[in-house]
């Protein structure tokens, strides 16, 4: 997966001029099993985060896995699925999913908001993925970018830039509420 998705970084660099820069990797501790909590604006993030991060499982919706060769890309890396039409199962296939992965090693990646925003546009953070992170108690990091404005959502057309990655540890207490911390991450999410 990684190499393809390098060549595919690679491709977008060439043909279409989007460059990318990361800051903040080095809060990371890739040998610790972690959850990301980031912000979606683009198809580039749920692509580049395979070459950005150690290995992971995605949380993705199930309308995703009729999308052509995508949806098989998807079933072969194992995503972990959710219908988002029920609300109350897709909250507990994330968390023991989530926390199967956890175990066994895999960080976890969960856009919060859902679906793609526009970049400027406010997020609605759902609360599964502070659920998972108090369940868990693992490090999570919150993750925001402005690729949107370079590979905007539903578009075909992408632009020459440069996008800019920012990865910040979020401290979690145990007297952060589930209110609370997502303020703490839409705060971070939404700069």
């Amino acid at each position: 997966m990684r190499f393809g998705v390098e060549l595919i970084l690679y491709w977008l660099k060439i043909t279409c001029g989007i460059t990318y820069n990361v800051h903040g990797l080095s809060e990371l501790d890739p040998l610790e099993p972690s959850v990301i909590l980031a912000r979606h604006e683009s198809t580039w993030e749920a692509l580049a985060f395979h070459v950005i991060f150690p290995s992971h499982k995605d949380i993705v919706k199930k309308e995703l896995k009729r999308v052509p060769f995508f949806g098989s890309i998807l079933i072969t890396i194992e995503s972990i699925i959710i219908d988002r039409s029920n609300k109350l199962q897709s909250l507990k296939t994330l968390k023991h999913a989530s926390a199967k992965a956890l175990k066994e090693g895999l960080w976890v990646v969960i856009f919060p908001g859902g679906t793609r925003v526009s970049p400027g546009e406010e997020s609605i953070i759902n609360p599964g993925g502070a659920i998972l992170v108090k369940q868990e108690k693992r490090p999570v990091y919150v993750v925001t970018h402005n690729a949107g404005v370079f590979w905007p959502k539903n578009s075909f057309l992408k632009k020459p830039g440069n996008i800019d990655l920012y990865i910040k540890r979020l401290t979690v207490t145990e007297d952060d509420s589930i209110k609370a911390l997502n303020h703490k991450i839409k705060d971070w999410i939404d700069r």
